[in-house]
């Protein structure tokens, strides 16, 4: 218990220090507004011209949560790379507490800030422009777990990449890499619900269908039996990323132990 409360500890001062840098949230909030404003316009024109009615509901919503799930994550990657490069990874080896943990705490933090801020001021917004959202008032709590579980896991593969810097001069191209991907294959921006079938069935076998897809589609198609299928889903890749994390890890506590950090 004394160790995770350090852990503890160490998420709710990153999530103060966070909060108290509002500029930063009113900024990516700003962003978000204005996606949200434009892609309400967008599914409003497309249900018009096609006779489909609730595809602004649907779509509008499932783009708040996917956006929320992107914009609140922090660049960890970035700062995992500036941690192995600097050599302050050396520095916590010897200290009572768990390197990966520490930072881990940290990100999420900062990342369950912006999470519930946005997800208070911009579900308002969405609220306004789509009355009828396409979901139910039950099932709002199993569709935001989902939601900050994805968040969750998708700081976890961030953190995958920043130990690339292992091996590479320069993660953040990767991080580009990877969040374009995510933004494709996972449906961030248009459900792949709108793409042909040979293209989700490529996507479904990436984790950016089960981090982002699968999560995010519940608030329109929401069922138990999906909530289960996106958490088995997710519980797979995390296991994934979590083997590739944990062979990264090993091969940095050798260079330190080897080479003296």
């Amino acid at each position: 218990m004394p160790a995770m409360n350090k852990y503890l500890y160490t998420f709710f001062i990153s999530a103060k220090q966070t909060w108290r840098n509002r500029t930063l949230l009113l900024g990516t909030l700003f962003f978000l507004m204005i996606l949200l404003f434009i892609y309400n316009r967008l599914w409003q024109i497309i249900g018009i011209e096609s006779s489909q009615s609730g595809l602004q509901s649907k779509y509008v919503w499932y783009l708040l949560l996917s956006e929320i799930i992107i914009l609140s994550a922090p660049k960890n990657e970035r700062l995992l790379q500036q941690d192995i490069k600097s050599g302050t990874f050396a520095y916590y080896i010897n200290k009572p507490v768990s390197f990966l943990a520490l930072r881990f705490a940290e990100y999420a933090g900062t990342m369950s800030v912006s999470f519930f801020f946005m997800l208070l001021l911009g579900g308002c917004a969405t609220a306004i422009m789509t009355p009828q959202p396409p979901f139910l008032a039950k099932d709002i709590p199993a569709i935001l777990l989902a939601a900050y579980i994805s968040s969750l896991i998708n700081i976890f593969m961030f953190t995958a990449i920043g130990f690339c810097a292992l091996w590479m001069n320069d993660v953040r191209p990767l991080g580009m890499v990877i969040q374009r991907l995510a933004f494709v294959l996972g449906g961030a921006i248009f459900p792949l619900s709108i793409y042909p079938e040979w293209f989700v069935k490529i996507a479904s076998f990436t984790p950016f269908y089960a981090f982002y897809y699968k999560s995010i589609r519940l608030v329109y198609d929401f069922s138990y039996a999906a909530l289960a299928e996106a958490l088995i889903l997710d519980a797979f890749w995390l296991a994934v990323l979590g083997f590739f994390v944990s062979i990264a890890y090993k091969k940095a506590l050798k260079r330190i132990n080897v080479y003296g950090g």
